[in-house]
This record gives structure tokens, C-alpha cells and sequence, in this order.
């Protein structure tokens, strides 16, 4: 039913409610929620936009709102996925382009295939893959685990020893010396994907092929940058996070690889990044370009500190003033150079994905643009966005979870 039990149970704690006015409004969400047409995903078919006129019963959005979405959009192409399908898209969404930096989501799931059928893991040592000579900078104590998350070169990588975190944009630094690392682990197991000997042939055969990213490209040269895609495509990689993994029935990736990916992976250090992927954060985030979003999207906690792999992390170290939640639901997004953006709310069973927006706050701009939207037809707080954004900031609603 779509949530309807965490629907009717935030409905009965809303005290502000009248009796009858609570009586009509769980009417009203399970109405809603039988009406709702459910998508896993696509698999390899084309995207196939929902009509208009049927946005408002299969997508909970409602079609005027979203129109003026596109008006505070402006001239950036942006798509909006949600239970799973194309439910509305804006301007040039077909075009290939450069998708820069989100270019790094598609490598840290790459890893995570990887993982899948070698012995490759996030928690094993760097050592084990990489000679010497090409560790550069890079702790000899480091995992996997701390180059997908952008922290290896550190001294000290103790709990709380760290020290300031830095984006490492071009590759250069360390997170080219995955491509390696995944050759080498391919090499000393052929069987795991046969006939694949590098990274980029993993990608293509493994993740693009298997989840009909039919205008995607990647030469493997850099994990940093260099894929061309377009708004579409990327609408699946969001989708396969948001799926925890898996598409058109078929598991891609584990889910606990994904998990570990969209919640901060060293918090000591950085608590809005994860395995080459960011998350809203409270306090103690960085990001490689834009802000948080503290007044309407929950942030990225583990369900339990320490958390693993390493369980080192005592606390969220700033992530929310409790360090607990009631809905694991933190906002994610992958940005690339130029105002790329993927964006998921799993809480809403949600994915935008944005082009071009030069601000650098596309994943929040994107959110503010679509929520009227869907708060308007929401079950439980029906266009009162005060009420939502109160409620779903603070990891207390998620009538989409899944």
C-alpha cells in the first residue's frame, strides 16, 4: 500500500488536526496510495514519460505546480523521477553531454560490481593491489574504502586524527588508483566477469548495459571526470541507488555496498561524503561545490556508532544534534562541474536530476522548485509545506520508504 502505515500513523500524531479533519484525511491517504501506479524501474526500455494528465494518480505531483517548477528552473534542463518513472522533464533531457564529476558515482558503483565476484572489498588493504612505487601519497594502513571516500592520503587515519578533508577533483590524488586496483582484482580472478579485464569494460558490461544507459560513454581513463551521458541515462544511475542495487529484478551490487556509499564514510572527517557520493549533513560536511540543506531534507545517519566497516566512528560527529533517526532516509546527490546533479530522496521515493545549473545549489534548488508539487498532494500534509519540511527534515517521514 505504499507507506499508508507511516502515512496514517505521522496523520494521528499531527495534533494541530481536528477529528473530523484527521478521520477525512486517512480516507484520503488510503485512496490515494490504491490509486498510485508502481514502477521498480524501467529495466532496458526507453523512458516513457507519464501523460500529464495521469501525473497527478501514478507520480503524486501535481502537473500546475510543476510547471511552475520549470519556470524557477529557467533555462536548466532538469528530469523528475519518481515510484520509478519519468514523471515529468524540462527542456533538453535527450542530449549527450559531459556529465563531469558524476562521473565518480558511476566509478564507486563500478567498485562496488567489483566486489560483487572478486575479492575486492571496500575494507581491503590498498596494499594488497597496488605496488609500492604507486602508492604516492597514499597511507600504507589505507583501505579501499578510504580512497572511495577521498581520505587515504591522511597521516593518521585513527578516529578523530584525520584532519580537514579535501576534494579530489581531478583524480590525480588518489581515486585514479581505483582503475588499477579493480584491473588488478579482475586479473586475479577471470572467471568473476569473463572477457573483462579493465574498469571501463566492467562499467560498460556490467552497469551501463544492465540498466539500458544507451547513451553513456566512458574511457576509463580518469574516475574524476570524462563520462558523456545525458539527463536520461542519469536518471538510472540515481534510480539503481535509490533501488538499493537492484534493477529490472536483478541484483546489480550489493546493498550493503550501496548503503555504505550514501552515508559518511570516515564522519571524523567529513560527514556529507561517502564512497565517491554526498549527503546532506547538519554540521562537519564539505562538499566539492554548493551547501547543505538544514530546513527541508533529512540528512545521512547510520542506524548504529560505531558504524562499519571499521566501527570507529563513536558518534555522527555532527550530523544531527541526537545522532539517532527514525527513518534511515538522508538526502543524496552526485555533482559534476558546471551545476551537474543527481538527487535522491529515498524517503519519497524520489530522483531529479539536473543540468547546467551554474549556481552550484542545484540539488537544493531542484528540491525547492519540485516540492510544492508534490507536498500539494501529499497525504499527509496536503500542501502545507511548513508542517512537511518540519516533519521530514528531522528523518521523521518517509511515507515512501521502501
Amino acid at each position: 500500500m505504499h507507506g499508508v502505515e507511516n502515512i496514517t500513523i505521522t496523520i494521528l500524531m499531527r495534533w494541530k488536526m481536528k477529528k473530523g479533519v484527521i478521520a477525512a484525511a486517512i480516507g484520503a491517504a488510503f485512496t490515494y496510495c490504491a490509486g498510485l501506479a508502481h514502477a521498480a524501474d524501467p529495466g532496458l526500455k526507453e523512458w516513457v514519460p507519464v501523460a500529464p494528465s495521469r501525473v497527478a494518480s501514478e507520480c503524486g505531483l501535481d502537473p500546475e505546480l510543476l510547471k511552475e517548477a520549470d519556470r524557477k528552473m529557467g533555462n536548466n534542463p532538469y528530469a523528475v523521477v519518481r515510484y520509478g518513472k519519468l514523471c515529468h522533464e524540462y527542456r533538453n533531457t535527450t542530449g549527450v553531454y559531459h556529465v563531469a564529476s558524476i562521473t565518480k558515482l558511476a566509478a564507486s558503483l563500478t567498485v562496488g560490481i567489483a566486489t560483487t565476484k572478486t575479492r575486492l572489498s571496500d575494507e581491503s588493504p590498498v596494499t594488497d593491489y597496488l605496488y609500492w612505487w604507486e602508492m604516492h601519497s597514499i597511507n600504507r594502513q589505507a583501505k579501499v574504502a578510504h580512497i572511495l571516500a577521498m581520505t587515504s592520503t591522511k597521516r593518521d587515519l585513527s578516529w578523530g586524527d584525520k584532519g580537514n578533508w579535501y576534494y579530489d577533483a581531478f583524480g590525480w590524488r588518489e581515486i585514479d588508483k581505483l582503475i588499477p586496483i579493480v584491473r588488478r582484482a579482475l586479473a586475479d580472478e577471470p572467471k568473476a566477469f569473463p572477457g573483462v579485464s579493465s574498469m571501463a569494460k566492467l562499467a560498460r558490461t556490467q552497469l551501463f548495459e544492465k540498466i539500458g544507459m544507451q547513451n553513456t560513454s566512458w574511457a576509463g581513463l580518469t574516475t574524476a571526470y570524462s563520462m558523456f551521458s545525458n539527463v536520461r541515462d542519469m536518471a538510472r544511475l540515481g534510480l539503481l541507488v535509490l533501488r538499493k542495487g537492484m534493477w529490472n529484478g536483478k541484483r546489480i551490487l550489493s546493498e550493503e555496498y550501496v548503503y555504505r556509499m550514501g552515508h559518511p564514510a570516515f564522519p571524523d572527517t567529513n560527514t556529507g561524503y561517502g564512497y565517491l557520493f554526498m549527503m546532506n549533513a547538519r554540521d562537519n560536511w564539505k562538499y566539492s561545490s554548493g551547501s547543505n540543506d538544514p530546513d527541508c531534507a533529512p540528512v545521512s545517519l547510520w542506524n548504529e556508532y560505531p558504524h562499519r566497516p571499521f566501527y570507529e566512528a563513536k558518534h555522527c560527529n555532527g550530523g544531527n544534534p541526537t545522532c539517532s533517526q527514525q527513518y534511515d532516509v538522508g538526502t543524496k546527490w552526485a555533482a559534476g562541474a558546471g551545476g551537474q546533479k543527481v538527487v535522491i530522496h529515498p524517503g519519497l521515493d524520489l530522483v531529479m536530476v539536473v543540468r547546467d545549473d551554474w549556481t552550484n545549489e542545484g540539488h537544493n534548488n531542484v528540491w525547492k522548485a519540485v516540492r510544492p508539487a508534490l507536498v500539494k498532494l501529499d497525504p499527509a500534509f496536503a500542501g502545507d509545506e511548513a508542517s512537511f519540511c518540519q516533519a521530514y527534515k528531522n528523518n521523521a517521514y518517509a511515507p515512501d520508504l521502501r
